[in-house]
């Protein structure tokens, strides 16, 4: 009963990160400068995908195996394998195509970000929101129909970059994903105190008080959609590599709306809220899948939809007892230094 404890707080604790970093590049965009970004699973499954479709090509390149032959997509598990038993004895290896990975995944979100500010400046808000919903398919739809990418419909294996931790393999992985996301959510929480944060916030709240102070609205927000979208890319590669596979059928509409659910509970341009609220919707959905079984019996319909009714009648409460969230964003401190007037 313990074991099977620790492997569910484990599992817990790993999806509550990847959902955190995720969530913290939406709140850069969506609380630090406004952009109404309905298209997180565009630059996730981007990630998730460039990690998919890469992590046996570079494998394969970094550990000098021999693919004259082999089709990545048609032998993929004999290619992985390869790579697996490789890595079981080679920890540097494996840290170095983990490395590799979330770089060319980041990259890839940043790129794809920089490309979908362009409507940002031109759009307005609702119009924005309904063309990021839009964009949020594309990849999907492009995952299942092109094989090549990452083997259509079935999906394909994905080398264990923590193969070399044997049985620790979960807890391992799971403490890489802390150290990242701690590393992001710090530089989030950096990034709302230096003048770059205030000068999103101030296109945020007034554009055209923005303009008039000489402030370059489109630059401001070409930098927040790089940040936030190479977050979310990142995000979408480590649950990849956690996963040990990926699927077009992984990225699904619940990773826009579900982000959203977390950072309404927990506050909109609060870090510590966007945690607090990814961790409090985990908590609940993995306690749900836990004890399906005995809420089966309890439940007059199917335990399947549980979930989202849950996300309905949460975003329903949220937005009608507490719009702000659990935590409110704070107004910024100012220090006013007054120098006393000698008469």
């Amino acid at each position: 009963m313990l074991e099977l404890f620790i492997v569910f707080i484990i599992d817990l604790l790993a999806f509550f990160l990847i959902y955190l970093i995720l969530n913290t590049g939406l709140n850069i965009e969506l609380g630090y400068t406004g952009i109404p970004n309905f298209g997180t699973v565009f630059w996730f499954s981007a990630g998730g995908f460039a990690a998919g479709a890469l992590a046996s090509r570079l494998g394969a390149w970094l550990l000098n195996i021999d693919t004259s032959g082999i089709d990545f997509i048609r032998d993929n598990m004999i290619i992985v394998m390869k790579i697996n038993n490789i890595l079981e004895k080679s920890p540097l290896q494996a840290l170095t195509l983990l490395i590799l990975i979330i770089i060319i995944a980041g990259g890839i979100g940043a790129m794809l970000g920089a490309v979908m500010s362009i409507p940002t400046v031109r759009l307005r808000s609702d119009y924005l929101a309904i063309t990021f919903l839009a964009f949020g398919e594309i990849l999907n739809v492009i995952g299942t129909a092109y094989t090549p990418l990452v083997g259509g419909p079935p999906g394909i294996a994905v080398p264990d970059v923590w193969a070399w931790s044997g049985k620790l393999r979960f807890t391992v992985s799971t403490l890489t994903i802390l150290i990242i996301a701690i590393i992001f959510f710090a530089y989030a929480e950096y990034l709302v105190r230096t003048p770059l944060g205030r000068s999103l916030r101030v296109v945020r709240d007034n554009e055209v008080a923005a303009e008039a102070y000489g402030k370059d609205i489109a630059r401001f927000r070409l930098i927040s959609m790089i940040i936030g979208s190479t977050l979310m890319s990142v995000a979408g590669a480590l649950y990849v590599l956690y996963s040990q596979a990926v699927n077009p059928s992984f990225f699904r509409f619940h990773w826009t709306f579900l982000p959203w659910l977390m950072i309404l509970l927990g506050g909109v341009g609060n870090n510590i809220g966007v945690l607090l609220g990814t961790f409090i919707y985990n908590t609940i959905y993995k306690l749900i899948v836990f004890y399906k079984f005995e809420l089966g019996g309890i439940l007059p319909f199917d335990v399947v939809w549980l979930n989202y009714i849950l996300l309905g009648a949460l975003i329903i409460i949220i937005l009608i007892y507490r719009p702000q969230g659990l935590l409110p964003e704070k107004p910024p401190r100012i220090r006013l230094k007054v120098k006393e007037r000698k008469e």
